[in-house]
């Protein structure tokens, strides 16, 4: 009899700091994550390909980065003709489905019942594919005046009372065009039609119903805690009195223009109070992933998956949560580019910490090689994690020599010590991160040997 070939639960967040993890620094409880981290591969440097939703997501499908894959922007459709690992997982046999936000087809809002035939291109056989959080509270009228719904969630919300969406939608809006952008209060929707919830009770669904004749690989992505930052009240009421660490502070030498002006635009006159309320309500968003994360892993357990189940939790990009005076993302500071990455393997009984230089695409040849799939090493910019799964700590083992992340307007180049961020028509940053973690100190006209050394990865010189 050949050996039964692992199911692979991959379980993103969207906008979730690595240091939201728990014992590195933001001091938020997430004990189900926790279950997953204490017999699993941590990364502790590990970030995204691009800081930004769409292009991240289409780096992870392909193993690409966004300026090869065709996605460097944030409204994209990712390129049919693309080659996926989803497309390869289900070329070896596997079930390939998914819960949640995909982003592969951002341009096109609309996602339908979650199944649209886009899904099955890009290599799903059971998508559930629903809204973003952003994206959840647009719809369109027609012309009877009657909503009509741009995906599964809005559908959800229209057949339990059309009054709901219309609420979201009213108050997304003003949280768009006239609310400051670190406005955070409880959901408006009643706590079990919260968009997070709404996910991870179609993820449970599935992953209670799905047959053990073939080997799958499960998405379950959640869309918190993306702004804005609106938890159920439930979970706001936990965190409505805690005392969580301040934003990094930063009187902004040595950071380029354009950084500074939107720092004044994003937090201009925000107070210290309104600034714990944000990272409240980000908390109390990250307790609703971190619940349904224990769901899922009981429903292993109990269904006796849990000895032939990889577990992987991650994240698209961070979140700046006030650090330099910013919010969200798009930014090359390390709460927008570091991403949470554990990977938890039957072998495993307890927990490792690794430093390499890990990036999230690189879970794209890591699912291919634990599922026994072929790939072409020439045709990703990702390389396999599996030799760091099996404990192996040689240079070979490493995936990178640098990390590299790109923008349109910037991109990012780290050693393991050195970060170097090019701004294009403005001010370059290099941070000696060994020394100076909160990259305070832009030390780039003094260190040139190290830009000069850096300079070999770039494209542009």
């Amino acid at each position: 009899m050949t050996e039964k070939r692992l199911n692979i639960l991959m379980i993103m967040a969207d906008q979730f700091r690595l240091t939201t993890l728990d014992g590195m620094g933001d001091k938020i409880p997430t004990p189900n994550i926790k279950r997953i981290m204490d017999k699993g591969l941590v990364f502790t440097q590990s970030c995204c390909a691009c800081p930004l939703c769409t292009p991240s997501r289409a780096a992870l499908a392909t193993g690409k980065y966004p300026s090869r894959c065709g996605v460097p922007v944030h409204d994209a459709v990712l390129p049919p003709e693309q080659a996926t690992y989803y497309q390869a997982l289900r070329r070896a046999g596997y079930r390939v489905g998914m819960a949640g936000k995909s982003d592969l087809h951002k341009a096109d809002q609309y996602c339908g019942k979650g199944d649209m035939p886009s899904m099955y291109h890009y290599g799903f056989t059971d998508p559930f594919e629903t809204e973003g959080k952003m994206n959840s509270a647009w719809f369109k009228r027609g012309e009877d005046g009657a909503i009509r719904p741009n995906g599964p969630y809005q559908h959800y919300l229209v057949e339990r009372d059309p009054a709901r969406l219309e609420a979201l939608n009213a108050d997304y809006k003003s949280y768009m065009r006239e609310k400051r952008r670190f406005y955070a209060e409880p959901s408006v929707l009643p706590d079990e039609d919260f968009l997070d919830n709404f996910i991870g009770r179609a993820a449970c669904d599935w992953l209670e119903r799905v047959e053990d004749d073939v080997p799958w690989h499960y998405f379950v992505s959640f869309a918190g805690p993306h702004n804005p930052w609106d938890p159920p009240r439930e979970n706001y009421e936990h965190f409505k009195d805690a005392r969580l660490p301040p934003p990094i502070a930063d009187d902004f030498t040595g950071k380029p223009a354009w950084v500074k002006q939107r720092a004044a635009q994003e937090t201009g006159g925000m107070t210290a109070q309104q600034a714990l309320n944000v990272r409240r309500c980000y908390a109390a968003s990250v307790e609703v992933v971190d619940q349904w994360v224990g769901r899922l892993l009981d429903i292993l357990e109990r269904r006796g998956l849990k000895d032939n189940t990889v577990v992987i939790f991650c994240a698209d990009h961070g979140e700046m949560l006030g650090d330099h005076g910013l919010l969200e993302k798009k930014v090359m500071y390390e709460a927008s580019v570091r991403v949470p990455l554990v990977i938890s393997a039957p072998w495993m009984t307890s927990r490792t910490d690794s430093d390499a230089l890990a990036q999230l695409m690189d879970l794209a040849p890591t699912c291919l090689d634990l599922a026994g799939a072929s790939w072409d090493e020439r045709e990703m910019d990702a390389r396999s994690l599996l030799p760091l799964l099996r404990g192996e700590n040689g240079k070979e083992a490493q995936p990178h020599e640098v990390q590299i992340s790109e923008l349109l307007n910037s991109l990012m180049i780290y050693d393991g010590r050195y970060k170097w961020i090019r701004n294009w028509n403005d001010t370059d940053e290099l941070y000696d991160l060994r020394s100076d973690p909160q990259e305070l100190h832009n030390i780039f006209d003094e260190r040139p040997e190290i830009i000069q050394r850096l300079r070999a990865y770039t494209f542009r010189h």
